[in-house]
């Protein structure tokens, strides 16, 4: 919690809805749909539980598509599914997509030395591109089981891979994780993302490549080559420790390494300076800038998050810093990258802008959330109205979620909010989670004051903000609803939706906004896919009814080794950083028996 501000632990109202939440979670896994069967099942694998079960088993036999379709995976890989992860050199890339050809590899012909990793680079390059293409209706598990087929075929071929280490055993196993983020496989991608970076580490891409090795024949490809690895990697792992509520596993103090230079992929081959375009229009431009905010983050989570901050700083004083950092970095983009609807963009560029806009207001909700649970009131006496400041904050942390929302809405408005965003919907999540939250909070402190507080201005905000909430929640569920863990966003949003809905429901236009089809359909997806007896699987919020221990006994399945009540105790005692840490966490972990979330 903010040092000088009154310790408010997790609020009441938002507490309930949290413990409402957790038997939604438990009762959720005791009715899987059958092609989830396997998620909670205790015969998964250690490094897989929790996630969604593989559709195509495991087989090592394939056939290379026509050339001209890998030619349209290829680009659909570099201009759209990884716009700002660029690590891999398209040039590259197509020459190795050529020898593959040009040797006809094949289970039968497998490739040897370095084309085993090559090899299972391009396969990873179909696998997420095919996840990315447009499906035709009724072939979505089509789409997905040849997707899982090419990451069968890659993990096979990266087994093979023998001799020392390369930049390509990272960038294939940097591509596989990042593919089982897509493909809602979170928990596997965290164990094979510590073996990847244990290989960056060990090749020394954390450190500047020093002067008088660059001499003795490095060139310059490499050199930008492990630059572009390295902050992929340095950004993803900011990223997951944030999603599993998890500690950061590099740290900037044994960090040198520099950006990489803003140049698109054929300046690479040229060792000539002078002969490199340096085009402004380069796609790493948008990298870099995703990479410098990706060092913020990581700053807003060791200074804010962590156990023991190494900041003296109070955690008030830092988040204000932080968010002035934000700002900071923000003015700096440019206008190419900071159209809020960016039509006007070719495909790549048009897509990068969107992931820089979601990645700045996760940063800022990210840095500015604590002000929710705030109470500034004991602190008039400061030559500063803090209470004012807190306001401030709100505002930013609120506009953040704002925008993230209305963005998403406009991407899912033109069809294009694809089930494998992963970092979309987490951001989604957490823009709901914020707006939910803030709607709760502002009805109980207006109702604590007086009955009609409120001017009708903010009432109408509130109003619309509910709206565009519960918009963008069915747009999320849609999206994940065949998805593990992914869906757990809906059936926690779902709880605190059903709380603003129950606080506010006397309100006539409150009434009728979650009456809307969007809210129906939200509903509608939370219907258990498959369930032929029209069984909702959601439970009613009831404000009253916070004791487990008269809970029926298939709400408290004993395999899960949960105790409710002990665990409503546990949620009572977080506070401030740690309990928002937690809520990140829990579409994600093994909650509450998993205690990662508290090693931030």
């Amino acid at each position: 919690m903010l040092v000088g501000c009154q310790a408010v632990p997790a609020p009441e109202a938002v507490l309930g809805i949290l413990l409402s939440g957790i038997r939604r979670l438990h009762h959720d896994e005791t009715r899987i749909p059958d092609e989830l069967q396997n998620e909670s099942s205790r015969n998964t694998g250690v490094f897989m539980f929790g996630d969604k079960p593989y559709v195509y088993h495991a087989n090592s036999d394939f056939d290379l598509p026509p050339l001209e379709k890998a030619r349209e995976l290829l680009a659909i890989y570099f201009d759209f599914s990884m716009v700002t992860y660029r690590f891999l050199h398209r040039g590259n890339v197509e020459g190795w997509v050529r020898q593959m050809y040009e040797d006809d590899i094949s289970i039968s012909n497998l490739p040897v030395g370095n084309m085993v990793a090559r090899t299972a680079i391009v396969l990873m390059i179909f696998a997420v591109s095919t996840l990315h293409q447009d499906p035709q209706p009724g072939d979505v598990m089509d789409v997905h089981s040849k997707s899982e087929h090419w990451f069968t075929v890659s993990k096979y071929l990266t087994s093979l891979e023998s001799g020392p280490p390369r930049l390509e055993t990272i960038q294939v196993r940097l591509i596989q994780c990042l593919y089982l983020l897509s493909s809602s496989r979170a928990n596997e991608c965290w164990y094979a993302f510590g073996t990847a970076l244990q290989v960056v580490t060990a090749l020394g891409l954390h450190r500047k490549w020093p002067a008088k090795r660059s001499k003795k024949g490095c060139s310059y490809l490499e050199l930008e080559l492990r630059k572009r690895i390295f902050w992929s990697v340095y950004t993803l792992d900011k990223y997951l420790s944030i999603m599993f509520g998890r500690p950061r596993l590099l740290h900037d103090e044994d960090i040198d390494q520099e950006l990489p230079d803003e140049m698109n992929d054929e300046d690479l081959l040229e060792e000539d300076p002078t002969r490199r375009t340096g085009s402004t229009d380069s796609m790493m431009i948008a990298s870099v800038l995703h990479y410098r905010l990706g060092r913020i983050l990581g700053e807003i989570s060791r200074q804010l998050y962590s156990i023991n901050p190494l900041s003296g700083a109070s955690p008030l004083d830092t988040a204000i810093r932080l968010t002035s950092e934000l700002e900071r970095w923000k003015e700096s983009v440019p206008p190419l990258f900071n159209s809020v609807r960016p039509t006007s963009l070719i495909p790549p560029l048009c897509r990068q802008s969107q992931v820089l806009q979601l990645a700045y207001s996760h940063a800022m909700i990210h840095v500015t959330r604590s002000f929710l649970l705030s109470d500034f009131t004991d602190l008039s006496r400061r030559p500063r109205d803090p209470s004012s400041m807190a306001s401030t904050y709100v505002q930013k942390c609120i506009q953040a979620a704002e925008d993230t929302m209305t963005l998403i809405d406009g991407l899912a408005q033109q069809q294009v909010f694809i089930t494998s965003f992963w970092f979309t919907h987490y951001v989604c999540f957490c823009a709901i989670l914020v707006v939910y939250i803030h709607i709760i909070q502002q009805h109980r402190q207006s109702t604590a004051q007086s009955p009609t507080a409120g001017s009708p201005a903010d009432t109408d905000k509130m109003h619309y903000l509910f709206a565009l909430a519960q918009t963008c929640q069915q747009h999320l569920a849609e999206a994940t609803r065949k998805n593990c863990p992914s869906r757990r966003y809906s059936i926690i949003l779902e709880e605190l939706r059903r709380e603003v809905h129950r606080q506010i429901g006397s309100d006539n236009q409150a009434s009728s906004l979650a009456q809307t089809p969007a809210a129906s359909e939200t509903r509608h997806m939370l219907l258990s896919p498959g369930n032929t007896n029209g069984i909702d699987r959601s439970v009613h919020f009831d404000a009253q009814s916070l004791d487990f221990a008269s809970m029926p006994a298939m709400l408290q399945p004993p395999e899960l080794g949960i105790n409710p009540i002990e665990d409503a105790g546990l949620l009572e005692s977080l506070d401030g950083s740690i309990w928002w840490a937690q809520l990140d966490s829990w579409a994600l972990s093994s909650f509450p028996s998993d205690p990662s979330g508290f090693n931030f």
